[in-house]
């Protein structure tokens, strides 16, 4: 279904706007105030080490064009 994002500045423009779609057998679905999801725990290093991933790799060689290919696919 298509959508459409309107902005409006006050609560009769909203009410008005719900009279008008109600015409036309639309529906206005209010936006949830969660941005992200609040199961997912998220942790911060405090004093991160970018040395630590050094050798991620070394069990699994791939080349820059594996990489790339499996990332883009065949939109390049």
């Amino acid at each position: 279904m298509p959508e459409v994002i309107i902005k409006y500045k006050s609560a009769k423009a909203l009410k008005a706007l719900e009279d008008f779609v109600k015409a036309f057998d639309m529906i206005i679905e209010k936006p949830t105030e969660e941005k992200f999801p609040a199961n997912i725990p998220i942790r911060f290093a405090k004093k991160p080490n970018a040395n630590a991933l050094s050798g991620i790799w070394k069990d699994n060689p791939i080349t820059i064009e594996e990489l790339r290919k499996k990332a883009w696919g065949d939109r390049l």
